[in-house]
């Protein structure tokens, strides 16, 4: 007879020492965003749209974009802490399927880890599964910023006016707004 293995995705929940201890936030002006960008078609484009949109409007002092080498692995310790010595606050994605919205989702959480603020955009078929992976992870309704499937097919002139529209909503996310 064969035997047969049977795996389940899902991770046990996290005990109380495992919960994410999420970073301070403060206000925007003056700080450093650094955008960890996943490769996805138009992630470039959205994503630095709205880190122009955060520095004009919310006074960043610089923005730098981190593109990793694919989406399906979250960034590695060595990164996380490179980054953070770089930047102050972390916008990741685009997360627009099941494996990159997870991976950008822990992305943005092991910056919260390494001490600064984050969050995550992904696209809206995922908010149920990307809230259900953070409360897993030990961050229970973790602020995440939502566009709208598909963002690959969308026009410059969509994604631009997308990022206006998404702009303050990724700065609620980061820090506290005056």
């Amino acid at each position: 007879m064969s035997e047969l293995t049977v795996l389940s995705p899902v991770a046990e929940q996290p005990d109380d020492e495992a919960r994410a201890e999420l970073a301070p936030r403060g206000e925007l002006a003056g700080l450093r965003l650094t955008v960890i960008e996943n490769g996805k078609p138009r992630a470039h484009e959205l994503l630095g749209a709205l880190a122009a949109g955060l520095k004009e409007r919310h006074g960043l002092a610089a923005v730098t974009i981190f593109s990793k080498p694919g989406a399906s692995q979250p960034v590695s310790d060595e990164t996380v802490q490179e980054l953070a010595a770089g930047g102050d606050v972390f916008l990741t994605g685009l997360g627009d399927c099941g494996g990159c919205s997870a991976c950008s989702l822990q992305d943005a959480l092991l910056m919260e880890r390494a001490g600064r603020p984050a969050t995550v955009l992904i696209s809206d078929p995922f908010q149920g599964r990307i809230a259900s992976y953070a409360a897993k992870l030990g961050a229970p309704g973790y602020g995440v910023v939502v566009a709208p499937h598909p963002v690959a097919t969308r026009s410059a002139e969509f994604l631009a006016d997308l990022a206006e529209q998404l702009v303050d909503g990724v700065a609620r996310n980061l820090g506290r707004l005056p």
